[in-house]
């Protein structure tokens, strides 16, 4: 197998952590899994360390790259559920669910990580708390409750179900439609 370079070999690197565990990854593995020489895989690659930067400087960049915008124009449960099948496309997606996985299977082992996952957890805090307070709640609680939720359903899709946030998503608007009438 011809490799096409530097971003295949950490492609195929991040599958193995992703798919078959941390413990799994070795160059001597992926090289096995690419079908090259272990030594091909060092002039990519001088360590292991660094293709780990590489694999979560990568991961980001393609994680940054899906973001959405978000039209807060309907009711709270159309807004809320745009939001929630927002986020499920970017878990779910074929080019970052392998570095999602790895994020959240490394988040307590590894510093990278662990960064990336409450860099994750505030970007969707902070865009649920900008659409809390568009559908005319300031609650923070209410919020970091919608933020949680999401999240638990987001790691689910990680986990390997194909997780439905809609019935949640239309729950909690019934819950800030009572909210806003008190």
């Amino acid at each position: 197998m011809k490799i096409a370079g530097k971003e295949a070999v950490a492609d195929a690197a991040m599958d193995i952590i992703a798919f078959e565990g941390m413990d799994k990854l070795s160059m001597s593995t992926l090289a096995e899994h690419l079908g090259l020489k272990k030594a091909s895989i060092y002039h990519w690659f001088p360590s292991k360390e660094e293709m780990l930067d590489y694999l979560f400087s990568k991961g980001h960049e393609r994680l940054m790259a899906k973001g959405f915008r978000l039209s807060l124009e309907g009711s709270a449960e159309e807004v809320l559920g745009r939001a929630a099948e927002g986020w499920r496309g970017i878990f779910s997606s074929d080019d970052t669910l392998p570095f999602l996985r790895t994020v959240y299977a490394l988040r307590y082992s590894d510093a990278r990580a662990e960064e990336e996952a409450r860099s994750i957890r505030l970007m969707i805090q902070s865009q649920i708390d900008v659409l809390i307070s568009s559908l005319g709640v300031d609650d923070k609680f209410l919020s970091l409750l919608f933020s949680s939720l999401l999240l638990q359903h987001l790691e689910a899709i990680l986990e390997g179900g194909n997780d439905d946030f809609s019935r949640d998503a239309a729950s909690f608007a019934s819950l800030l439609a009572g909210y806003r009438k008190n």
